[in-house]
């Protein structure tokens, strides 16, 4: 990227080329924020990327941010940053609806700990960001919303649920956004934007206050343009968090020191576009192996064997798993109550959930953790198609065939849902285009291999 002139930050500038002009004092993060606000002015209305602006308490931060400056203060890491934030994750004052009509009046009385972490190390949060109804969905389209679109072709979906996020970040709105990822809902976004999303290890990546995680799926992370700056922004909210009960202490290093002082050589590298039987179209698994043997090729990595499938009773696991806690969402207002057809869902399997079901539910999660860690004994990295389908329709619904093979909503997120299961390190990094859209290549390490799985996607973002 060009260097900025005469005091200002480029369009497209990313997370750490913006800190570090405003640690340096060369531009303000006043002018920064006021750029930002006028970038989404112009843009949000053909995308619908957020949907609520708080222009007051952004430009109050960064006159704050801009006084430390002057004192000679280092106001932090991600100094400056303008920062979407996921409508999923609660902001003090901001609404908190979580795409839902249920709550189309409801106001956050807290901030999580996410943002909060954030925010201390200098980020400036400028709005929330669209999701569909709680989230569950890989389109972003909602009653209380509307519709969000792609900017890469304003006709398709970015993905879901932090679709709203990915459509801000990839419009060059904002260098970063935070999103959730309960069964691909930070990957695959990226995968169709052409952005890096991560879902670290289950646990890292703090999610408190108040978040329930009845299943025990749920990651927080972000969406950005490089690796580098997710590397940033997780270092910067990762740690242990007496609100979250799953929270993991944070390393003894810094992940963006170690995205290029890892060596890749002689790693054992394996590739599946199926997962093992996992529908996906030719296109987007010509696209990602290419881009997988690129990768081996380069890095001087050994390609080996897979030896994984992942059962289709993985999804009625899923599914069993989760919909307990969307039914706790909605329950107050069930009766003849209009849902988005993904919500509606959950509750149905809700309702039918007997004791037999979710104990199956359970072992058939621990099958697959046990299955995943014999296959990680024969390879370092399994890579994957990011998603099985290039980016569908804005308005949805969800895939129902995958390579001419008929598939529900959990077949059409088969190659993210299981690492939510298991909570394995995945990454979505750009890969390609199919159709003139974006696809990603997905990247995923072992339980606590955060950093090679990092350095891994920052090698492979080099290669492009």
């Amino acid at each position: 990227m060009n260097g900025a002139t005469n005091g200002s930050v480029p369009a497209g500038a990313t997370v750490v080329e913006t800190a570090a002009r405003v640690r340096s004092g060369d531009v303000s993060a006043s002018d920064v924020v006021s750029r930002t606000l006028s970038l989404v002015e112009q843009l949000n209305a053909d995308l619908n990327a957020f949907v609520h602006i708080d222009t007051e308490w952004a430009l109050e931060l960064a006159r704050d941010i801009d006084a430390k400056v002057a004192r000679g203060v280092d106001p932090g890491p991600l100094a400056g940053v303008p920062m979407g934030v996921k409508e999923l994750q609660a902001v003090a004052g901001w609404p908190c609806a979580m795409g839902s009509t249920l709550y189309s009046d409801r106001i956050a009385d807290h901030t999580c700990t996410l943002v909060a972490r954030a925010v201390a190390a200098g980020a400036v949060p400028i709005g929330v960001t669209a999701s569909p109804e709680f989230g569950r969905a890989s389109y972003t389209a909602s009653a209380l919303h509307g519709v969000t679109r792609n900017p890469w072709n304003t006709d398709l979906t970015p993905g879901g649920s932090s679709g709203g996020s990915a459509a801000a970040v990839a419009a060059g709105m904002v260098p970063m956004a935070t999103g959730t990822d309960g069964a691909g809902s930070i990957r695959i976004p990226a995968s169709y934007c052409g952005l890096v999303g991560f879902k670290a290890t289950y646990g890292l990546v703090p999610r408190g206050p108040r978040h329930r995680g009845v299943a025990d799926n749920d990651h927080y992370g972000v969406l950005t343009r490089t690796v580098a700056d997710t590397a940033r922004f997780l270092d910067c909210v990762c740690g242990v968090d007496d609100y979250d009960r799953a929270s993991l202490p944070a390393p003894p290093f810094r992940y963006e020191d170690r995205l290029f002082a890892t060596d890749l050589s002689e790693l054992r590298v394996a590739f599946t576009p199926t997962l093992g039987n996992a529908p996906c179209d030719p296109r987007v698994a010509a696209v990602t192996e290419s881009a997988a043997e690129m990768f081996i090729a380069a890095t001087g990595a050994r390609r080996v064997p897979v030896n994984v499938t992942v059962d289709a009773a993985c999804g009625t696991a899923f599914r069993a798993l989760s919909a307990p806690e969307v039914y706790g969402q909605v329950r107050a207002a069930l009766p003849g109550r209009d849902m988005h057809p993904s919500v509606r869902r959950y509750v149905e399997a809700a309702e039918a959930l007997g004791p037999d079901a979710l104990v199956h539910a359970h072992e058939t999660r621990a099958a697959l953790v046990a299955e995943m860690a014999v296959a990680f004994e024969g390879f370092d990295l399994l890579l994957t198609p990011a998603t099985q389908v290039p980016a569908f329709p804005a308005e949805g619904p969800m895939p129902t065939e995958i390579a001419g093979q008929p598939v529900d909503h959990w077949g059409a997120l088969a190659v993210t849902f299981p690492f939510n299961l298991t909570g394995q390190p995945a990454i979505s990094v750009p890969a390609g285009r199919v159709g003139g859209a974006p696809v990603g290549l997905q990247i995923v390490g072992r339980r606590h291999a955060d950093a090679l799985v990092l350095a891994a996607a920052a090698a492979f973002e080099g290669m492009a």
